[in-house]
This record gives C-alpha cells, structure tokens and sequence, in this order.
C-alpha cells in the first residue's frame, strides 16, 4: 500500500476550532459536552488543541446529536458567532491586509482548502454580488446544523474585514426551513430564505470595495510567504509531517501518538500504517527527536536541567534525567560540562 492509496482512504476532515465555543454552549443549555463529544466518538482533547484534525461526519453527527439532546434547532448558527479570522491562521492575517474587502474574500477563497473542505466563490454580476458557500462533504452540505455553522461562521468573517455592523442584503440557505425563522433574521440582519439550492450570502459592489480597517500592505508579503510556505508543508509526506509535528508538540507534554494522529486527521491505526510503509515507528521518531534536542539544548543554551526536562514533554526533571541516563549513559550535567569542554 502506498501513501497515495492509503490518503484516499482517509475521510475529510476539518480543524478542530470549529468547536471553538462549543462546551460553554452546550452547558448553558445543560448538557455535558463530554457525553455528546463520546457519542459521536470525538475525541475530548480535540477542544483543547484547535489545530487537531478531525472527520467531518463526526462533526456534522456531534452537531446534530447536540441540537436535537438540548432542543436548540439553531445550535449551529449560536456557535457560529465565535468564528473568528484567527481561527485561519497565517490566510486569516493574508486577508486582514488585502487593501479591500473584494481581495479579502478572493484570498480566502483561494487557500480555504488547507483549513476546511468549505468552498467560498464569489459571483459578481451586474449590480449584485453573490459570496456562495459550499461543503464538499456530503454529509455535512445536507446537516442543517453545519450548514447555519458554515454561512453563520462566514458572516463572521465578512464582519470582521467589512465592520461589526454590516449586514448582507439577503441570505439564502439549503435546509430546511426551521419552526422559527426570526434568531436566523435577527442574527443576519436581513430576509433569509430557506430550502434553497445552495447557500449564499448576497451584497453590493460598493461593500466589495471598502477598504479593510485594519490593512497593512508592509505584513501582505510575510503574510503571503507563510501561506505558502504552509501549503508546502500541507503537500509534503507524512512521515516528514510527523517528525516536524514531534518536535512542535514536546513542550505542550501532549505529544502522543494519538494527538499528533489527531493534528494530522488521521485515526492512530491509519498513522501507524503510513509510517510503517516508510519504515519508521512513532516511539522510534519521539525518541529520535528527544536526542536531538537535549543535545542541542544542553550544549548550545543555558537553560536549566528543569527547563529542559519540560521543552521535551517531562513533566518533572527526575523522569527526564533517568532518561537521559538510559539514552546518554551518564548525567545531563555531566555530558553538558564535556560539550563545553570540547568547543
């Protein structure tokens, strides 16, 4: 089996973050978010590490399994108000200084597909312009929930490049229409019309080009770099991944192979095959990288031996140093005051 037929069989996935929000809501309207995250079989540690990748299908089956358990039929479109810029990374910071919002929104467009499989096209026509919305997934393009989360969740954005105060002229949605439209009117500040063909939010030429509040051209450029320089790293094997994703996770004392799974939207069984096929094993890169890195540290810094323990995950310097004596043979003092010695 090679990579390429093993990434067709992993399922589409979407950054964590979108449940940015998601405990606090669910509690306020008593629930426990624990016992809806178990029974759609998402893992808990997914709330705390945004970056963590996971199915789309569990996505869209938490959301719904939560709104029908809490009787909220507009679950997905109350999480949506904490989508944020931030939540796209380095793409986020790109469109915050494109100089007006016509480029914001083609930026995002363009690089959506390394944080989500969410799909922005925007129609200009005439006078009007249409900012369509669509899911590649199946499953979730027929959730209502994920459907008000998404277009919810794009509002947002436009918010935050066109002004906390703007409003579309008028949203269309592809679900079903709820008992109660007026949180949907409220919350878009405009019609909505529902059982439609797809999703769309509809504005003026005019919003297209204000400029952004808070563009800078001189950061445009590093923006621009990062994001490319991230899809690079997107497109790169997965081994290669993992042993960038060990060195990045060992401070946070988190770095599992079931977590670095998680980052990559990879279920930990799938993992360990892609790394088997290259011949590698994930306690052999851990401990690979560990080496690597106290070495660098004790011989190239001053940080202490505690401070060094907790860089390579040890949440105490006595488990780091009987490590560091099985894979040194000698104390971490000792082998510093040699290294320094020999420079």
């Amino acid at each position: 089996m090679t990579f390429a037929d093993m990434a067709r069989d992993t399922p589409r996935t979407a950054s964590a973050n979108v449940l940015t929000g998601f405990a606090a809501l669910v509690r306020s309207l008593g629930a426990d978010p624990a016992a809806l995250l178990r029974r759609a079989r998402v893992p808990l540690s997914a709330l705390s590490d945004p970056q963590a990748r996971l199915p789309v299908a569990s996505v869209a089956r938490l959301l719904e399994d939560a709104a029908q358990a809490v009787g909220c039929p507009d679950l997905g479109l109350r999480l949506s108000a904490s989508r944020r810029l931030s939540h796209f990374g380095a793409v986020g910071k790109l469109a915050r200084d494109e100089p007006d919002l016509r480029h914001a929104l083609r930026a995002i467009s363009a690089w959506m597909h390394l944080h989500s499989e969410v799909i922005l096209d925007l129609q200009e026509g005439g006078d009007g312009v249409a900012l369509c919305v669509h899911h590649s997934e199946a499953m979730a393009a027929t959730s209502p929930q994920v459907v008000d989360l998404v277009v919810g969740g794009t509002l947002q954005i436009v918010r935050h490049l066109r002004g906390s105060q703007w409003h579309p002229q008028a949203v269309c949605l592809a679900r079903p229409s709820p008992a109660d439209a007026r949180p949907y009117r409220h919350y878009f500040g405009c019609p909505v019309a529902f059982d439609a063909d797809g999703n769309a939010l509809f504005m003026t030429q005019p919003d297209l080009d204000q400029p952004v509040s808070e563009a800078d051209p001189i950061f445009r450029s590093e923006s621009e770099r990062q994001v490319e320089a991230w899809a690079g790293l997107q497109a790169r094997p997965v081994d290669a991944r993992v042993a960038e994703l060990i060195h990045v996770m060992l401070p946070s004392g988190r770095c599992t192979m079931a977590n670095v799974a998680l980052r990559l939207g990879l279920q930990e069984r799938t993992l360990r095959r892609h790394l088997a096929v290259a011949g590698m094993s994930f306690a052999g890169e851990l401990e690979a990288a560990r080496r690597e890195l106290a070495r660098s540290y004790l011989a190239r810094s001053d940080k202490s031996i505690g401070a060094i323990a907790g860089l390579l995950g040890y949440s105490e310097a006595s488990a780091f140093s009987r490590w560091f004596r099985k894979a040194f043979g000698c104390e971490a003092r000792a082998w510093r005051d040699k290294a320094r010695r020999a420079r």
